[in-house]
């Protein structure tokens, strides 16, 4: 019985041994089901800066956060959370939360509106989150949106 015990300990070390460990990217790590609420999900973004970025390749229901970290060596790593926007919602690049489709920037205009996450951490608290700019660029996109011209892409039909 010991020989039987001691086998199966040395065999469960070797087999732990040879399986690789995975280390997975927590980008992506959507829930169960989320293929469910937006389709097909496209892994085709790449964090390049710090910030919360919508995710144009899919319909802006996905957004990453990107977060720089120094390394011991002097480099710096940026790693990448995804999240997906509750139902019938995506996430408006303009005040960096999901909203209902007709309240935010359109997703094709994301990326337009990226710059608004080098305001973050800046430290001025004289700095305005948005600015005018920000503003007047949005305000004809979200009027659109509200007289019916944006045209979500249709949910995959589950049968």
């Amino acid at each position: 019985m010991k020989a039987y015990i001691l086998a199966s300990f040395i065999l469960s070390v070797a087999l732990a041994a040879t399986v690789p460990k995975r280390h997975k990217r927590q980008a992506y790590e959507l829930p169960d089901g989320a293929d469910i609420l937006v389709g097909p999900i496209k892994t085709t973004f790449s964090c390049f800066n710090d910030g919360y970025y919508a995710d144009v390749d899919n319909n802006c229901q996905v957004f990453h956060v990107c977060h720089s970290v120094d390394k011991t060596d002097g480099s710096k790593d940026t790693k990448q959370w995804s999240f997906i926007c509750g139902n019938q919602t995506l996430f408006n690049q303009l005040t960096l939360t999901c909203a209902d489709p007709e309240d935010a920037v359109p997703c094709p205009e994301a990326p337009s509106f990226y710059s608004i996450n080098d305001r973050i951490n800046v430290g001025d608290p004289k700095l305005y989150f948005l600015t005018d700019d920000d503003i007047q660029r949005a305000e004809p996109l979200l009027y659109r949106n509200r007289e019916g011209d944006y045209q979500p892409k249709p949910s995959p039909q589950r049968g």
